[in-house]
């Protein structure tokens, strides 16, 4: 047994001392694992069943979106995208008002073209949404917005993307805000512990919110409505807590 130890202390040990830049944070993430369980031979500390679903994005009202038309002639709208209007819609030239919200990108992308094809009969259209995101506050080194350029993104490289936990960070505490509709869900996340492999592969969408939470009762012990409201106070100036639950 405690050459068994000795074995998983030295390969864990090995493996941070490899990366060149792993903080007292990152060593400290999986702390609760227990590695008398790990099998030695293939030094394997824990392992899980990863999920392959991915939910796909739809445009909102107020996104950006970037339009590309090629045809007899070639229609691109700017860098910054247009606005998407208070009603879902966006306009184009020829085609007027189209409402793209509520849709895919790639099933705006045959609207907008199945529109054009009467006046471009080998029009294609690709549609882009440059602006999701998501935010990361609370005890993070760098709280702030993190930008998805592939629409999604883990946990983990969230927290990784906001320089990691401050050193009073509770790794137990990590909120997840989502807005689902007309309502918002608020899930508690343990990124310390049996489930800190699966939390940790969770899959962030664009808007969701990431809340650490310090190592205090006093923001752990928070129930529903109250972690709104400390939520809502830690996102200024990013956002306004109205806008995600209303």
């Amino acid at each position: 047994m405690v050459v068994k130890n000795i074995t998983v202390t030295f390969f864990l040990s090995l493996s941070i001392l490899m990366s060149g830049c792993a903080s007292k944070n990152e060593i400290q993430l999986f702390h609760s694992l227990d590695h008398n369980q790990s099998n030695t031979r293939k030094h394997i500390v824990a392992s899980i069943k990863v999920s392959n679903h991915y939910p796909v994005y739809h445009i909102k009202r107020y996104d950006r979106v970037i339009v590309n038309i090629l045809g007899d002639s070639e229609i691109n709208t700017s860098a910054k995208g247009m606005l998407v209007d208070h009603q879902g819609y966006i306009t184009l030239p020829m085609t007027g008002r189209i409402h793209i919200a509520g849709l895919s990108q790639p099933q705006a992308a045959q609207k907008i073209q199945g529109a054009f094809r009467q006046f471009y009969t080998d029009a294609i259209v690709a549609v882009e949404v440059p602006n999701k995101k998501l935010f990361v506050i609370g005890d993070v080194k760098k709280p702030g917005p993190i930008s998805l350029p592939n629409e999604r993104t883990t946990l983990l490289k969230a927290i990784a993307e906001a320089h990691g936990f401050n050193d009073k960070a509770n790794r137990e505490a990590v909120y997840l805000l989502r807005k689902k509709g007309s309502k918002a869900d608020l899930q508690r996340l343990s990124l310390s512990g049996e489930q800190s492999l699966r939390n940790a592969f969770l899959i962030l969408l664009p808007d969701d919110i990431i809340y650490v939470a310090p190592s205090s009762n006093k923001i752990v012990n928070l129930n529903f409505v109250d972690a709104l409201k400390v939520i809502g106070a830690a996102l200024s100036p990013f956002a306004a807590i109205k806008s995600i639950i209303k």
